[in-house]
This record gives C-alpha cells, sequence and structure tokens, in this order.
C-alpha cells in the first residue's frame, strides 16, 4: 500500500534495471522527443507502446524525472520531470491527446530544427549536463532546415569534445517506418555528419523494433552506436499490426526487460486478434 501511495505521488518505486545502471551510473538527464507530424498518425500505437514501453525502463535512470517535448503544439503537450506511476500516467494522457489526424496538414509538420533549438537553448542555460535524446520520428521532417539542423547539432558534437569516456550528449533515433528515403536521412545522420566533421559522433539510429538495449545505449556508448541494429523483418499486414498495438495498449500496460525486443510483446494478447504471430520469430529470447 505504502508503494502504491509514493508512486501515485510521482516518488519511483520501480528499481533500476540492472541491464542499464553502469551506463546511467553518472547523473544523465532523459528527455523524449515525440515527432507528431500528421505523418506518424499511422504509427502511433506503436509510438505509445515503445514511448511507454521505454518509459518504464527509464524508472530511476534520471533522477529529476524524464522530459517529454512534441514537435507540433509542443506548448500544450510538453511535459517535465515526469517519475513514478503519476508520471508514467502523465506521459500515457498526453500521447492520446497528442495523436495527431492522418490528413496532410501543412500546419502539422515537424520542423525538427527547431525542437533541437530550443531543447539546445535549455541544455546551455541548465549548465550542459549530461544528456540523451530518444527521438521519436518517421523522418518525415517536411518543415526542417536540415542545414540549421546539421548546425545545430554539430555545435552540441562541439561542446561534447571536451568530455572523455561515453557522449555527454547523445541522441537516438528511434524510426517508425520503413521508407527509403527516411531510413537514409537518418542513417546519414549517424554515420555521416560527426564524423564529416572530424567530431566524436553522438548520433545513433535505429528502428523501433530493435532491441531496448541498443535504444538507450545506442548513442551513448561507441561500441554500441558501431552495431548494426537487429531490424526483424514485419511478417504481416502492417496496418493489422498497428492495430494489434492499439487493442495491446487499451489492454494492459506492458512490461519489458531491455534485454528483450519490443516488437514481440503484443502476441500476449494474439488470441483476443484476428492476427495470427505464429510465424514471429521469438524475439524475448534475443539478448
Amino acid at each position: 500500500m505504502f508503494t502504491k501511495v509514493k508512486g501515485s505521488l510521482g516518488i519511483e518505486t520501480r528499481a533500476r534495471d540492472s541491464s542499464l545502471i553502469e551506463t546511467f551510473s553518472d547523473p544523465r538527464e532523459l528527455i523524449f522527443v515525440v515527432d507528431n507530424g500528421w505523418t506518424m498518425s499511422k504509427h502511433w500505437p506503436i509510438v505509445t507502446f515503445v514511448a511507454q514501453t521505454l518509459a518504464k525502463n527509464a524508472a530511476g535512470l534520471d533522477k529529476s524525472g524524464f522530459d517529454v517535448k512534441f514537435t507540433v503544439d509542443g506548448h500544450t503537450h510538453n511535459q517535465a520531470r515526469l517519475k513514478g506511476d503519476l508520471g508514467r500516467k502523465k506521459l500515457k494522457k498526453v500521447l492520446k491527446a497528442a495523436w495527431p489526424e492522418y490528413k496532410e496538414n501543412n500546419h502539422v509538420t515537424t520542423d525538427m530544427a527547431r525542437v533541437f533549438k530550443d531543447i539546445s537553448k535549455d541544455w546551455n542555460r541548465g549548465g550542459q549536463p549530461a544528456t540523451t535524446l530518444l527521438v521519436f520520428t518517421d523522418g518525415v521532417w517536411s518543415n526542417t532546415d536540415l542545414d540549421s539542423l546539421n548546425k545545430i547539432i554539430l555545435d552540441i558534437a562541439e561542446k561534447d569534445q571536451s568530455h572523455a569516456g561515453n557522449r555527454h550528449f547523445s541522441i537516438q533515433f528511434i524510426r517508425f517506418g520503413d521508407e527509403e528515403a527516411q531510413k537514409t536521412l537518418l542513417q546519414t545522420l549517424d554515420d555521416g555528419l560527426c564524423i564529416a566533421h572530424n567530431l566524436r559522433d553522438i548520433i545513433d539510429h535505429c528502428s523501433w523494433r530493435a532491441k531496448v538495449d541498443k535504444m538507450f545505449k545506442g548513442s551513448i556508448e561507441g561500441y554500441l552506436d558501431e552495431q548494426d541494429s537487429d531490424e526483424e523483418p514485419i511478417l504481416y499486414d502492417y496496418k493489422k499490426l498497428v492495430g494489434l498495438f492499439e487493442a495491446f495498449n487499451r489492454a494492459e500496460d506492458a512490461v519489458l526487460s531491455p534485454t528483450n525486443s519490443i516488437f514481440r510483446s503484443p502476441s500476449r494478447i494474439s488470441h483476443r486478434s484476428s492476427i495470427s504471430l505464429s510465424n514471429s520469430v521469438d524475439w524475448p529470447g534475443r539478448r
């Protein structure tokens, strides 16, 4: 009972995950950057599941609680210092409120350069603490000046050079969708931007189907950044898969160990769905 009361007050009651403790042994800020441009609507149930899963696994990693910033209408949806059961409930509520309509709309497009500029300003004003961005996106940034975005990232990367060990400021792009143009854009940021300017790479990119370890550590630890992420193939209709995740989100809160991949978990309710996942790889067994 006491534990439930503490959680409802925003006090973290979940133990830190053992596989993440070493990487996050020193204080580090966590910021979820959620792309809610209109093109993300078709992925939103999966975005919601992944974000909530990572929020649970992030328990205790950022002592002050993680922040959430949206690319559209951030002034309405952004949240700060979420922790404990109360914080995760707030995340669930705001993700539902921020779900964009799947309808082409020039006023509901993502300007990632503006979002990164605001984050960079806050980071500099706050004394440049160790920080990791988890960016949930499809890479369709139709309102973004890429030159401006690159400059902002490079300015941050230059400041990172004064720190030894793990990347002080790191950016993990978590991709939704498999369009080649967007995959190429994100992979180019990962593999080419910092290297081309003789700076230590602070960017990693993976699919939402990657392991949770990769999502948390890939941009922080050089070794994991250099490892290509495992992207299990989608063996069934994507719209039906999205529907399965939506049903799963409604049915229960998902709990996942960082040693697992996210992709497999919705099969737990497959008996209530017309979708069969019997041919899926047993991803929970993968490290």
